[in-house]
């Protein structure tokens, strides 16, 4: 990853001792302004449905589990660790959690406590195997992400031979993927992330490692202690993430061929944007919009009749790109 500069490059230099001097209480109003408009705006395109009580509920539902994987990102990736298995790992997780739920009665102990577990756990062998392969994470993530798929896809399997589907928790423990118990589980994991990212040592030293690992090393921070830390978070983040989206959708399919990387594309793009974001907002308060944001831009697509399938794929490819590009804005170089 390119080093961090208090400049922008290219014609845009001119700009930033105007950005610099705005009052920060003004450029959040103005940026927090610019997106209340563009709500708006939408609105009058989809006819006044976007902006329904319903359909509001409908954005915010959609955009909690986006939210803890975009948290799970913010503490992996802000040291250029890029872990494409989330997908697989939270597809696990929610399995796993599906079937302490229903099989072992352990209810939504058993849902929460087994999806956490099995992420979190999947995330500290992805974290120490990275620094034992020492090969880049993006590679190992996709080798990973396979193995995980084919674990998921055999049990599926051997279910539907027994005459059994795969992990259903029918009508359920599913209070928790609707509000208002998604929105207060929300609201404990914004202030868990917001405490541990920008208040503990942990946050610190992750912070310190992306920015420049070698001064880190030079300042005594445990670059591979950081590093397991951070897979530790983000596997109570994505692994609560899983059992939202078990409860939110009563089941869980397994996937292969690597579809599970699709499943995180949305968290991908909000995170990159909550970094565009990070000179207004806090990145982690950021994911949070971010989420809604990107989550509100399919919900427009889909009133408007846009097909899922095709064209709303474009969408999202072009709107990683966009979010990329805003995000790196504030890096020299080359982005590795």
């Amino acid at each position: 990853m390119g080093n961090k500069s208090d400049t922008v490059n290219g014609g845009n230099t001119a700009l930033e001792p105007a950005v610099k001097s705005q009052n920060p209480l003004i450029r959040t109003a103005i940026v927090s302004g610019a997106i209340i408009l563009g709500y708006i705006a939408l609105n009058f395109v989809t006819g006044g449905r976007l902006l329904t009580g319903g359909n509001i509920l409908a954005v915010l539902r959609g955009s909690v589990v986006t939210t803890f994987v975009v948290w799970g990102f913010c503490f992996i990736l802000t040291m250029g660790m890029m872990d494409l298995s989330l997908g697989a790992i939270m597809i696990l997780a929610s399995n796993v959690g599906g079937i302490l739920a229903i099989h072992a009665k352990m209810g939504y102990v058993g849902l929460i406590a087994g999806a956490i577990v099995v992420a979190t756990a999947l995330q500290i062998l992805n974290m120490r195997m990275m620094l034992l392969a020492k090969i880049p994470p993006w590679i190992y993530g996709l080798g990973i992400a396979m193995v995980y798929e084919a674990i998921g896809t055999f049990y599926n399997v051997a279910q539907i031979r027994a005459g059994k589907q795969s992990v259903s928790l029918g009508n359920l423990y599913r209070e928790l993927g609707d509000p208002p118990w998604n929105l207060v589980v929300l609201a404990i994991g914004l202030v868990l992330a917001y405490i541990i990212f920008n208040r503990t040592s942990i946050g610190f030293s992750l912070r310190a490692v992306g920015s420049n690992s070698l001064v880190a090393k030079m300042m005594g921070i445990n670059i591979n202690k950081t590093i397991i830390y951070a897979g530790i978070v983000t596997g109570i983040f994505v692994g609560l993430a899983a059992a939202i989206n078990e409860s939110y959708g009563g089941r869980v399919v397994p996937q292969s061929g690597l579809n599970s990387i699709a499943s995180i594309f949305m968290p991908l793009a909000a995170y990159l944007l909550a970094n565009a974001f990070e000179k207004i907002y806090n990145i982690i308060i950021g994911a949070v919009i971010s989420a809604i944001i990107i989550t509100s831009v399919f919900n427009v697509l889909t009133l408007l009749g846009v097909p899922s399938g095709t064209w709303q794929q474009v969408v999202m490819g072009c709107g990683v790109l966009v979010c990329g590009i805003l995000s790196q804005r504030r890096y020299e170089g080359v982005v590795k």
